[in-house]
């Protein structure tokens, strides 16, 4: 049996999750998601795929993140008209992520067509002063008559062509009207040959490892994608499942070369940041993506605020996506952990901090930099790449009196790993910002497995069950080099680092 994977996102870099599965002439496409961080990932985005859309069987969804789902849409612009399967709750985050994708699809390219046409307009400007005062500098050895010719001649030709938006929103009807949703464990047909089963991974809610079960006759082999793991113990989600069989595994490894602090060390962290801002009547600023880590720092806070460890300063959750995420979030309590859903019997709600206060409309945001301080504002992007969180970071980062708090990944080129690595200034929409505010890290929020809880899922495969080999995806190069070497020393797997856009075929 011919198997074969192409490593089209997230192969050396944490981004812009794609795989293409090819069973002899059979294709199905596990996530399909954007590149972030520096302008040359996301300018990915752009290329044509690396194959024909239509003819694609079918394609699966691990969960609903932008770099895992972003560029479904422009897959079916492109032609997929096939199924898209993954977990219910995941579909319904899905069409949050991607409405507001395509919405600002539409408004960073009117952006950029609008400061095109400008560019154009100052260039021709100058090139047109620079040749009248060339023609008045030769005007004596030029007849009247030639002079106009050699203006125009000095006049560049044309303007920059404009852009269309990647995908729109009528891309995004297309594509929501492909998913079909799925319950964990559930066998899926995904197309001849091919079945899946989606089990827990524990990241955010829906989230899903794949087992992609091919058979050809008698022949079969099982591969596994991990989507994106989360953390043992993490609040409101179970565990990730493990898993004790596959001839194949295709693993992430964005924290495969560190750990994370322990979850009491990062609840005394975030405790300090919040007495800090207390009392110096200032603002706790922490860039959080929208789903996921934005419904845990709430049950966190709450949590703190119940104990008696932290005063009650206000909150403002400053991201519509993260209002309606939350929405799904209580819409699925069948995913919960044990802890959360006895939560939810006793009345409590795990998901709403005394005083909570999301900042629909643009005014409301606006309005939260004169709020009474000390605050607490949880913005989107998480890896400060757009949003919400970058006009707070004008106002809050020249202040001494804030500070940025990072409790998530941040990715190589953002302005969040600029931030996090110490830098002094901070560019924004064209203007420098000094840097005066306080900067703090903490690791324990991670929604991601670190080193040790990558390695110990891994050895939930059991000894007639170890995969013949591991594939490391999503992660820097560093990481994914540090974890390949770690798996082969101390578990004695073959472990694979694949390039973006190679072939690896399986045996």
């Amino acid at each position: 049996m011919s198997i074969s994977i192409q490593f089209l996102g997230a192969a050396e870099c944490v981004t812009g999750s794609q795989f293409l599965v090819s069973v002899g002439d059979r294709r199905v496409l596990v996530d399909c998601g954007m590149f972030q961080g520096s302008p040359e990932e996301v300018a990915r985005n752009r290329l044509p795929f690396a194959f024909e859309a239509d003819a694609l069987d079918a394609a699966i969804l691990t969960h609903a993140h932008l770099d895992h789902c972003g560029r479904l849409p422009a897959l079916v612009k492109a032609g997929y008209s096939g199924p898209i399967h993954a977990t219910r709750a995941t579909v319904d985050l899905a069409e949050i992520v991607l409405r507001d994708s395509a919405k600002l699809q539409v408004e960073f390219t009117e952006r950029w067509n609008r400061r095109q046409a400008r560019d154009a307009e100052e260039a021709e400007a100058k090139a047109e002063a620079k040749a009248a005062a060339a023609s008045e500098a030769a005007v004596e050895e030029v007849d009247d008559e030639t002079l106009p010719e050699r203006m125009r001649n000095a006049t560049p030709e044309g303007r920059t062509e404009t852009r269309a938006p990647i995908y729109d929103e009528g891309d995004v009807d297309a594509t929501m009207a492909l998913f079909r949703g799925a319950d964990y464990g559930a066998e899926i047909a995904v197309t001849d040959g091919v079945t899946a089963v989606l089990h827990d991974a524990g990241h955010i809610l829906g989230s899903a490892i794949v087992e992609l079960r091919v058979t050809d006759g008698d022949d079969r082999r099982t591969l596994i994608f991990s989507g994106d793991l989360g953390r043992d113990g993490s609040p409101i989600l179970r565990d990730p499942t493990p898993i004790a069989h596959a001839d194949h595994v295709i693993v992430e490894s964005t924290y495969g070369n560190r750990e994370h602090a322990p979850h009491d060390e990062a609840i005394d962290e975030l405790v300090a940041a919040i007495s800090e801002v207390s009392e110096d009547q200032g603002v706790l600023l922490v860039p959080a993506f929208a789903i996921g880590r934005t419904q845990e720092i709430v049950w966190v806070l709450d949590e703190l605020v119940r104990d008696g460890r932290i005063p009650r300063v206000p909150l403002y959750l400053d991201s519509p996506m993260a209002s309606r995420a939350t929405t799904v979030y209580t819409d699925h309590p069948e995913i919960y952990d044990e802890e959360t859903a006895a939560l939810l019997k006793s009345g409590e709600s795990p998901l709403a901090y005394p005083g909570q206060q999301f900042t629909d409309s643009v005014d409301e945001s606006k309005a939260i930099r004169t709020a009474k301080r000390p605050i607490m504002v949880v913005a989107s992007s998480g890896m400060l790449t757009g949003g919400r969180i970058m006009h707070h970071l004008k106002d809050f980062l020249p202040d001494p009196k804030c500070t940025l708090l990072f409790i998530g990944y941040q990715g190589q080129g953002t302005l969040g790993r600029h931030l996090q690595d110490g830098g002094k200034t901070a560019r924004i929409d064209r203007q420098e910002f000094d840097v005066r505010c306080r900067i703090r890290s903490i690791s324990g929020f991670s929604a991601h497995a670190d080193q040790d809880e990558l390695e110990a899922w891994l050895g939930h495969f059991a000894a007639d069950g170890r995969p013949k080999s591991v594939l490391i995806v999503h992660g820097d190069p560093d990481a994914a080099e540090a974890f390949a070497g770690r798996i082969r020393s101390e578990m004695g797997l073959d472990a694979i680092i694949p390039k973006h856009r190679q072939t690896i075929t399986l045996t």
